[in-house]
């Protein structure tokens, strides 16, 4: 029978609208600097007021690892959510919470830091603004990134510090567990999944072509042991090549085992399998 290649490529479907890893917000919280993967000012009323034009007078930059364009600085204080400092993302920043910066000319990118007085006039008191229009969970990482996904702040750590809050003040705390998040060698390795599907056709299986037969598997799910459980064709060429395809990606012998504020959930990804005659 003559050779037949598989060539594998295969995409993560992202789930959030940014793209690109975001720069935290800051929270100091019992003393300690921790990064804070919510945004309070999304939930400003006046949505406005969060544009550069506002909080620094200039038309801001193009920074894509911190499309908002600011990044705030938040304290807990008996149980209380202040804002004490909403700096430009444009300036540069020696600090390890925020570790990329976008820098130009200070006349096109505005003002350094926004005046938190003047935004927030009825808030402000001792140099920090009350922030008791939030109502919502803020999540903070916490120990060892396991899973790292360019996307927004859905990037997986060891833990999770999840805060509740209503009108601002502190009703609990949580700590999440993410600890069994595992990433599989094949995700992390196209070369290796390349190889792994390549090794696993069973030839027999499959008649002779003389077209390049193109297939697209969806996988859906891995269990509890990080095993898939559940693929589909996308777009598959005939039942024979499908029952194919869906075999060999399901045979994968491990998968990403994935856990996110401490329930386990599942990133569909997509294998195109191609197969061709040489």
């Amino acid at each position: 029978m003559k050779q037949i290649i598989c060539k594998v490529l295969f995409c993560l479907l992202s789930f959030n609208a940014f793209g690109t890893a975001q720069i935290p917000d800051i929270l100091i919280y019992h003393g300690d600097t921790i990064s804070l993967f919510s945004c309070p000012l999304d939930y400003y009323p006046d949505k406005e007021l969060t544009s550069p034009k506002r909080l620094f007078g200039s038309t801001g930059c193009f920074f894509s690892a911190c499309w908002r364009n600011y990044v705030a600085t938040w304290t807990i204080e008996d149980n209380k959510l202040y804002l004490i400092k909403i700096r430009n993302a444009c300036y540069p920043t020696d600090t390890k919470y925020v570790s990329a910066s976008f820098q130009s000319g200070a006349d096109s990118i505005g003002n350094e830091y926004a005046d938190l007085e003047l935004l927030f006039p009825d808030r402000f008191k001792n140099g920090k603004v009350a922030a008791d229009w939030v109502n919502a969970k803020l999540i903070s990482p916490k120990g060892k990134l396991l899973y790292y996904i360019h996307d927004g702040f859905e990037s997986i750590y060891e833990k999770e510090i999840e805060f509740t809050f209503e009108n601002g003040t502190l009703i609990s705390t949580l700590e999440l567990d993410n600890s069994k998040t595992k990433a599989s060698k094949y995700t992390q390795d196209q070369k290796l999944l390349l190889e792994f599907i390549q090794n696993h056709i069973d030839y027999s299986n499959i008649p002779e072509s003389k077209e390049k037969v193109r297939i697209i598997v969806s996988i859906l799910n891995s269990n509890e042991e990080g095993k898939i459980d559940s693929v589909k064709i996308l777009r598959g060429f005939n039942d024979i090549y499908d029952k194919e395809a869906l075999r060999v990606v399901k045979s994968i012998p491990e998968w990403d085992l994935l856990y996110k504020h401490g329930k386990k959930f599942n990133v569909i990804w997509t294998v195109p399998v191609i197969f061709d005659k040489k």
